[in-house]
């Protein structure tokens, strides 16, 4: 790879200023309590409001729709209007990552086993009388055979939680194994008797509030199902692109051009700073209009797929993988679904104690790989844990990367990065938040995880970090 190629990302003071404009607009549709089909106001209302020029405002607006925040209504009575967020709207941008980070089944299904794990424990835990009856209900649907959504009851009990983001990432998990298989003309005849019974098996320990035994039972049960599907022909253990893409970048013409673009970047294997063309070559492949082009350019710059660098050889390179972009997104559906702090705290502290128990089994292997944990209590120590968590050199990143398992680095990911935003908004109104964060008290945790593993003491390690998690929770609302 020529050197000269691999660019830094330019921005045009329109797209900071079309930034800018977007986020006051998520902020204005949140602090009106997100009234969805609400009028936020016309194209020349919202240009005074804002104080920006049409161009930057079309863009920020081209910024919500893509974020199902809002849309333009062209018309009489139309204007900016109070949209939904959708799920999809969620999963699509996650699977454009795993797609960039070429995540396998077997990394996939263990982190789906790990969310819905934790999904059955805590269900277990909250479950009411007044929830008893839908999880019946749908248990004598499927021993009767007459249901289809096998998916439902794993649904249910992510709902149980109560807890938007265990409940956005096991749907997520859950559709995304599709992907990788989806022949249903393969399954066992008794497919439908097997799942109605190790779902009702699974329901009865919640049902009696036996979350060890709900652990157990969600985990043979999505096992058995890993095995299965992995032992299959048609079974792709990598992400199609051609399969994985159908519609994730929505079905205009830009959008679909950008779909176009990212799949070729991939099949063709591109690494970040690989050139993808100018401007009008892209115009003249794929037989597009400029405005066609700056459409799908700017979607795959919003995904961090490809970046743009102007001037004298300049154009459209390959990006490095970031999980920003998605973080966003996510961001502003949790919000709509009025994500609390101690969401966030009770899926970090499950996914911490896997990433340690799968870290000490990669340092028993390697046990070299020590080095980059010093190296990251270096870089907290001298850089502070906020500057060294936005380059990734933090402790819990550099543990994570330890597991070798980029699904599992996607969800940790991004939980870390939503605790963190919820952190840095509440510490400055709630001092407890702020006075669990000092990093005069992080810092020896981390150091007692960290020796703990070079030790080969895996159950030191997790019984510190469990300790580390609990000190470091949010308080209760």
């Amino acid at each position: 790879m020529n050197p000269e190629l691999i660019v830094p990302r330019v921005d045009s003071r329109r797209a900071k200023l079309a930034g800018r404009a977007a986020e006051q607009i998520i902020a204005d549709v949140i602090e009106l309590g997100w009234p969805v089909g609400q009028v936020l106001g016309s194209e020349a209302e919202l240009l005074a409001r804002y104080g920006v020029s049409r161009a930057v405002f079309r863009e920020a607006i081209r910024l919500v729709e893509h974020q199902h925040v809002a849309r333009m209504r062209r018309g009489t009575g139309g204007g900016l209007v109070i949209d939904e967020p959708e799920v999809d709207a969620v999963i699509g941008p996650g699977i454009i990552h795993l797609l960039r980070v070429d995540a396998t089944l077997d990394e996939v299904f263990a982190t789906r086993i790990l969310l819905e794990e934790l999904a059955a424990e805590i269900a277990s835990q909250r479950i009411t009388e007044s929830d008893i009856a839908a999880i019946r209900h749908t248990l004598e649907q499927e021993s009767a055979g007459t249901f289809s959504n096998y998916r439902l009851l794993h649904s249910q009990l992510a709902t149980l939680t109560a807890n938007p983001v265990l409940e956005l990432f096991v749907e997520a998990f859950g559709r995304l194994t599709n992907f990788y298989f989806n022949d249903s003309a393969a399954l066992p005849p008794d497919t439908d008797r097997q799942t109605a019974r190790a779902h009702d098996s699974i329901a009865r320990a919640i049902l009696t509030n036996n979350p060890g035994q709900a652990r157990d039972r969600m985990r043979r049960h999505l096992q058995a199902e890993a095995d299965f599907i992995r032992a299959q022909p048609a079974t792709r253990q990598r992400l199609d692109p051609a399969v994985a893409l159908a519609g994730t970048l929505g079905d205009k013409r830009g959008e679909a051009l950008a779909r176009r673009l990212f799949a070729e970047i991939l099949t063709s294997g591109a690494a970040p700073g690989a050139f993808i063309g100018s401007e009008s070559t892209l115009m003249s492949t794929h037989h597009a209009s400029r405005a066609v082009v700056r459409e799908a350019i700017r979607i795959l710059e919003y995904h961090q797929i490809a970046l743009t660098r102007r001037g004298p050889g300049g154009g459209l390179f390959v990006a490095e993988p970031d999980i920003s972009a998605l973080v966003e997104i996510i961001t502003i559906y949790l919000r709509r679904r009025g994500v609390r702090l101690r969401d966030i705290m009770d899926l970090r502290a499950g996914l911490e104690l896997a990433v340690v128990e799968q870290a000490a089994a990669a340092l028993r292997a390697a046990p070299e790989r020590a080095d980059a944990l010093e190296q990251a209590l270096h870089h907290e120590c001298n850089k502070g844990l906020g500057p060294a968590f936005s380059h990734g050199e933090d402790f819990h990143s550099t543990l994570a990367s330890l597991t070798d398992n980029n699904a599992l680095r996607l969800v940790h990911g991004v939980t870390m990065r939503l605790g963190w935003h919820f952190f840095a908004q509440l510490a400055d109104a709630d001092p407890r938040i702020g006075a669990i964060s000092q990093r005069a008290k992080i810092e020896p945790a981390h150091r007692g995880i960290l020796d703990a593993l070079t030790a080969g003491d895996a159950e030191l390690a997790v019984m510190r970090m469990r300790a580390h998690m609990t000190a470091t929770s949010a308080p209760d609302d």
